[in-house]
């Protein structure tokens, strides 16, 4: 009898595990849990084409009307919030120096033509500007081109005041509204950087170009974003990578608006959920001390290129990442992109948009590409391939989260999504509008239900799909929806499948 209990015991339990395993689990967004409160949505890193612009550009005027149109085109689709714009001056408006040692500017060149195309249309569609200088003029990645006396560092107030020149011809000629934040030095950490890492040197810059702005009138119209460190670590540096970001916040708080920094994670710290971990503790550290809105201002993977077809591709620099190509960059990117929101970040920005925009050192040379892109609008002109101008797979996955994460949202947390490789991260606005995003970076499907009850969501429901086997676009190979629904009282029924992005939002675009 005994015997006879235990088996009918041991069954039920057996019975009971495997429902429990088959049960959908029941996830929740709680709208009063605030990950980000100050968010100013996603974007791109966005170059006027320094090799391409002009007829005395390394490579003539490729950047035809034409193939500028096509790149505003996609951008047009993906409908950047932020956009970082970075420059040299020497590539636009620094000519020269007189007699006496004095600047020579020209505001009206053909370089800084190129530029004001890119301004007109982020000022025409509202896209927020991070504009900013590579580093000291003439001075590229140690390499010197020419007057390599002609500045002193960071801390040269003769720099400073060629960059003040600048921005109130930008600010106050031109009139550009959209040019919000200035950075001073891309990645002074770094030990290409023309700061060298020498954080007292870029710090000194700061504390100059805060009090040039005051003076000159343009404090009202922007403010200065740092350190834009990366999580790299330069022996010569007195701090680490991410520490750059603590001091900005310990010692000159006052000084920066917003915090920046950049990252390339590999894919593994990525697929595993390390990603969040150590920059949601980075956002967490600079709230507790000052809080203010936080950028991740170059997001990119770095990691072993996939795509065999293009590794003997003489046309790709070291400096590349050729994943781009593959199908799993767009899942990993979408996940990427989850985890930094779901971390506090209040915009990410992709690097980068196209091949065409840089190259190795900034040289010009064709044959060293940085292939980083969505495409590369100068294909068939730089590598005699049309195939080339195509969109690449994470172009799908960048665009559906970026165009449908909206400067009005709260983004907030999700509940109980204790799914192995398995994230998701929502967006939710005072009148009702919800973007939910989920990215499956696991290899088997997953099943849940996001419990919708307790918020106070829109109706209509339109769902994107990015797997292997479905990933619908248009003529323009733009991405479409996969389907449409009435959102339901017993919330959203989730089947993911493996290495797969779905993406759910009310907006009816």
């Amino acid at each position: 009898m005994k015997i006879q209990n235990s088996i009918v015991l041991f069954c039920a339990l057996i019975s009971f595990s495997v429902q429990s395993q088959n049960a959908n689990p029941v996830v929740t967004i709680r709208p009063n849990e605030i990950i980000s409160n100050e968010f100013i949505g996603n974007g791109i890193e966005f170059s006027a084409y320094p090799h391409a612009d002009t007829d005395d550009s390394e490579w003539g005027k490729l950047m035809t009307d034409e193939k500028w149109q096509l790149v505003f085109d996609r951008v047009s689709f993906i409908k950047p919030k932020i956009a970082r714009v970075m420059d040299q001056a020497n590539w636009r408006y620094l000519k020269g120096f007189d007699a006496s040692g004095n600047p020579i500017v020209d505001f009206e060149s053909d370089q800084m033509k190129a530029l004001y195309k890119l301004l007109n249309y982020c000022e025409k569609n509202k896209i927020t500007v991070i504009l900013g200088e590579w580093g000291q003029p003439y001075k590229v990645h140690d390499t010197y081109l020419n007057l390599q006396n002609s500045f002193t560092g960071a801390n040269d107030q003769k720099w400073i005041d060629l960059i003040i020149k600048n921005l109130n011809h930008l600010l106050k000629v031109k009139k550009y509204s959209c040019i919000k934040y200035y950075n001073l030095v891309n990645e002074p950490n770094g030990d290409w950087a023309t700061t060298d890492g020498d954080f007292q040197q870029w710090r000194e810059g700061i504390e100059m170009l805060h009090k040039s702005i005051a003076k000159a009138g343009l404090d009202k119209y922007i403010s200065i974003i740092g350190p834009d460190a990366t999580s790299f670590n330069n022996p010569r540096s007195k701090y680490k990578g991410l520490d750059w970001v603590k001091q900005t916040a310990l010692q000159i708080p006052d000084l920066v608006s917003a915090y920046d920094v950049h990252d390339y994670p590999s894919k593994e710290s990525i697929r595993s959920g390390e990603f969040q971990k150590i920059f949601g503790d980075l956002v967490r550290f600079t709230d507790s001390v000052h809080r203010k809105p936080f950028i991740l201002g170059e997001l990119g993977l770095k990691g072993e290129p996939s795509s065999k077809e293009h590794l003997d591709d003489k046309f790709t620099s070291a400096d590349s990442q050729l994943s781009i190509y593959d199908y799993d960059y767009g899942v990993d990117m979408a996940d990427a992109l989850i985890q930094s929101m779901n971390s506090g970040f209040d915009a990410v920005i992709a690097w980068d948009l196209d091949d065409a925009m840089h190259t190795k050192d900034d040289k010009g040379d064709k044959y060293k590409l940085k292939r980083w892109g969505m495409f590369n609008s100068l294909g068939k002109e730089l590598t005699d391939s049309k195939a080339d101008e195509d969109l690449r797979p994470w172009f799908y996955t960048w665009s559906i989260m970026t165009r449908n994460f909206t400067s009005d949202m709260k983004i907030v947390k999700f509940n109980n999504l204790n799914i192995e490789k398995v994230r998701a991260t929502a967006g939710v606005t005072k009148s009702g509008d919800f973007t939910i995003a989920i990215a499956n970076n696991s290899d088997k499907e997953a099943s849940f239900t996001i419990d919708t009850k307790n918020l106070k969501l829109k109706p209509e429901v339109i769902k994107y799909l990015y797997s292997e086997n479905k990933r619908p676009v248009d003529a323009k190979g733009f991405p479409v929806p996969s389907e449409k629904f009435k959102l339901k009282t017993d919330g959203i029924q989730v089947s993911i499948p493996a290495k797969s992005v779905i993406l759910y939002t009310s907006y009816q675009q």
